[in-house]
């Protein structure tokens, strides 16, 4: 059984599932270098074209699955189209209910017999009449997935202020953030990132409860004004959302834990990629065992419906993903040569303050780079956070993540645990990395035991003592993680970066 699936909307992706394993997966962003792209422009639909005859080419695909907010889509019909045009026996499938699609696809990955699977995001399916899901809790296990709980809201565009007539949920008031400090609903990440240079501010309390009827003027007057030069009154609102979003995610966890008795609960939904409130949910509750799914926002859609329709069809539950590298293609990179460099010769770079971009195999699939397509630097040089966000003209405001050999993890975080997908802020308890510690005192890390990033950081331990490394997505700022060889020797020919490590061939090239 051969699922070719889609997800149509923000975030377009593609999953290719033969007998419940994902074999070819991709983001439509990677090829098009449009972030977000959702294939509504005309040369992207031809990339999705050209994608979509190289799959059909060399797959016999049984069925077309769709997960779309909308079965009306003439962009589904198109698809269906082309792809019986290839195989005329394919059968259309809709898997509409998003939130189902995001909870079967994070509990499959979890491991986990039985859990809660909590689902936060902007928006998913319309429920009826302009109503959409924002929240939903399911229990799973191998024979079924229920619907517990699920919180409605009316549909709206975040980016359409001012916000007084609309209800705020989690999702909406994270997107409708990013938006007031000048950036798309997407970037949620930078609002996050602000959120710590923030103060609680009694002007931004109680977010949900009538919040804008109930301000002072000058205060509507703030929220109706989008704007990229950042203020404490920015910051403080940021720092608001992210403990009010954070508590009220955390009690809708309390209460379904403590109606079931079940302690083993997967998150996802866009929210999911919120390291700090992952963290919050780990220390309020330390007797749960949680999953944070890596692909938890829209990226993920497309395997959560081929997970459905798979299990539909055939009544099996299908294989858990083993990692995340495997977006698009292999590329061929013995063209590009330079000079051969081992991995303590990358040590020995990252030692002296250059930056070197790793490229290594598949892509990451997610938005997080795990060393496959990374910017590397020395997490003790206390330059370090400007240095990089100059080569990718990042805001001043953002922090990076540390890499970490896993055994020594503990040398620098409290509370750390195995965290290999970088789904996890922890607190540090080390002076010795200035460049990864964020003003709050947390980082984001990356926790690692074997591969190309092991071995480098052993290296790096084996010359300076510590086996830890800033670690950050190889693009720039606005632009898809890179794909090709050739998009990564563009960011390096546009950029303030030092090097590009290609480590199949050891080649280093600057």
């Amino acid at each position: 059984m051969i699922i070719l699936s889609f997800h149509i909307g923000h975030n377009f992706s593609i999953c290719l599932l033969n007998d419940g394993k994902i074999e070819k997966y991709f983001v439509l962003e990677r090829f098009t270098k449009i972030k977000y792209d959702n294939a509504e422009s005309p040369d992207s639909e031809n990339v999705l074209v050209e994608l979509i005859h190289d799959i059909c080419k060399k797959s016999n695909i049984d069925i077309v699955c769709i997960s779309n907010f909308n079965t009306d889509d003439t962009l589904t019909g198109e698809i269906y189209d082309y792809c019986k045009s290839h195989h005329p026996n394919v059968k259309l499938v809709i898997q509409s209910h998003h939130h189902l699609n995001h909870a079967s696809h994070a509990f499959v990955n979890s491991g986990f017999d039985e859990s809660l699977v909590v689902v936060v995001d902007g928006s998913g399916s319309t429920i009826k009449d302009n109503l959409v899901e924002v929240e939903s809790v399911f229990y799973s296990n191998k024979d079924k997935t229920t619907l517990l709980y699920k919180n409605t809201v009316e549909q709206f565009d975040p980016s359409d202020l001012p916000w007084g007539e609309y209800i705020f949920s989690v999702g909406w008031l994270y997107d409708m953030t990013a938006v007031l400090i000048g950036n798309t609903p997407d970037d949620c990440g930078k609002a996050m990132g602000l959120s710590s240079y923030g103060k609680p501010n009694d002007s931004f309390k109680n977010l949900f409860d009538n919040f804008f009827e109930n301000s002072s003027q000058e205060i509507k007057k703030f929220l109706k004004e989008p704007t990229k030069n950042i203020t404490q009154l920015h910051a403080d609102f940021c720092y608001e959302v992210q403990h009010q979003t954070q508590e009220r995610v955390g009690d809708l966890i309390e209460n379904w834990v403590e109606k079931t008795g079940i302690k083993k609960v997967c998150i996802t939904g866009g929210y999911g990629l919120n390291i700090i409130a992952n963290y919050y949910y780990k220390k309020r509750f330390p007797n749960v065992e949680f999953y944070f799914e890596p692909l938890c926002n829209d990226n993920g859609a497309s395997i959560g419906a081929a997970i459905n329709s798979y299990i539909e069809v055939t009544k099996k539950f299908p294989f858990k993903s083993e990692d995340t590298f495997f977006q698009g293609f292999h590329y061929d990179v013995f063209p590009y040569q330079g000079t051969f460099a081992s991995p303590g010769v990358v040590a020995n770079l990252l030692l002296n303050n250059k930056s070197v971009a790793v490229y290594s195999g598949f892509s990451e699939s997610g938005q997080r780079a795990l060393g496959n397509r990374s910017i590397l630097f020395n997490a003790l040089n206390p330059n370090a956070k400007d240095i990089i966000n100059e080569i990718k003209r990042r805001e001043w405001y953002r922090p990076f993540a540390a890499v970490v050999l896993e055994e020594d993890a503990h040398l620098y975080f409290e509370d750390v645990c195995s965290n290999a997908n970088m789904t996890l802020c922890f607190p540090v308890k080390s002076d010795l990395i200035p460049g990864v510690t964020h003003i709050d005192g947390t980082c984001r890390v990356q926790t690692v035991t074997s591969g190309h990033l092991y071995d480098i950081l052993k290296e790096f331990k084996q010359l300076i003592g510590h086996g830890i490394l800033l670690n950050t997505s190889f693009n720039l700022s606005g632009e898809p993680l890179v794909e090709t060889p050739a998009d990564a020797l563009n960011v390096l020919n546009n950029s303030s970066l030092d090097y590009v490590w290609f480590e199949e061939t050891k080649q280093l090239i600057s």
